[in-house]
């Protein structure tokens, strides 16, 4: 249901920023990753790449400034909620921050999914709440824009490739073709979603 929601009105631009806004809330709960509807969005508006990109990673700064906020207010017991839930996570996330401090945050940010047990430690620590939201923004840029920038980059270095010797080459062209053709094959899907719905058919 989901995939001819998307399918259909993907297109649209209205479309980007609703997904914006319902990634705010993957910072408190787990839901389908930002990064899918990056991906998705890129595939299917590649002209509005740079607006889509940008997009998602305020929204991921923004779901960033609130957990702390919220964490803030917390206190002490929110350390403790966040051992009860978390487990090893938690002791995990406090010790990258102990060793490399609030630029941490920069670098966990790059990764796919919502680093929220690092925000809760660095808003636990004292680190103000507009520093953590700017750090996952800086990272989800970086993370958003490898990401389209890979699928830009990926068609015309296909070309480059049909002939190599290399295994490693030979295996990336494999797997970058089938990726194109996954491109194509979506974009023609909501093409012919918006057709038919223009038509009437259901």
């Amino acid at each position: 249901m989901a995939e001819t929601a998307l399918l259909r009105h993907g297109t649209q631009p209205r479309t980007m920023f609703f997904l914006a806004t319902l990634s705010v809330f993957d910072g408190f709960i787990p839901m389908f990753p930002a990064e899918a509807f990056v991906v998705a969005l890129g595939i299917l508006q590649p002209q509005r790449g740079k607006v889509i990109v940008l997009l998602f990673a305020l929204a991921s700064g923004l779901s960033a400034l609130i957990l702390a906020l919220l964490m803030g207010t917390l206190s002490s017991s929110a350390e403790w909620l966040g051992l009860q839930v978390l487990g090893a996570q938690w002791d995990q996330a406090s010790d990258t921050v102990r060793t490399w401090g609030p630029a941490s945050m920069v670098f966990l940010s790059v990764f796919p999914d919502s680093p929220r047990s690092s925000i809760a430690v660095l808003a636990l620590s004292g680190v103000a709440p507009e520093v953590i939201g700017l750090m996952v923004l800086t990272g989800k840029l970086v993370l958003y824009a490898a990401l389209l920038g890979l699928m830009h980059y990926l068609p015309s270095r296909l070309v480059r490739w049909r002939r190599a010797d290399a295994l490693w080459q030979k295996w990336l062209q494999r797997r970058a073709s089938r990726f194109v053709a996954y491109c194509r094959r979506i974009r023609w899907l909501a093409r012919h979603q918006a057709y038919s719905q223009s038509r009437g058919i259901s």
